[in-house]
């Protein structure tokens, strides 16, 4: 039996939530308007850090690469 997955946004809403955060903005969740938590906290994280973007509310996240692109 395969594992349930952690619910993701979409590839829109998780492109313009990565943007916010690495523009410095302030975050909330597109889906629901909760308080985005994000790990590691501290800004900027290091290069090729894995930073994860999860929604305190309804509990979608999103991951993207420090440093990439």
């Amino acid at each position: 039996m395969r594992k349930p997955r952690p619910a993701t946004y979409n590839p829109a809403q998780a492109l313009h939530l990565i943007s916010n955060d690495r523009s410095g903005a302030p975050l909330s969740c597109p889906s629901c308007a909760g308080r985005i938590e994000r790990s590691p906290t501290h800004t900027p994280p290091p290069p090729q850090a894995h930073v994860t973007l999860k929604c305190t509310s309804c509990g979608r996240i999103a991951r993207y690469i420090a440093g990439a692109g």
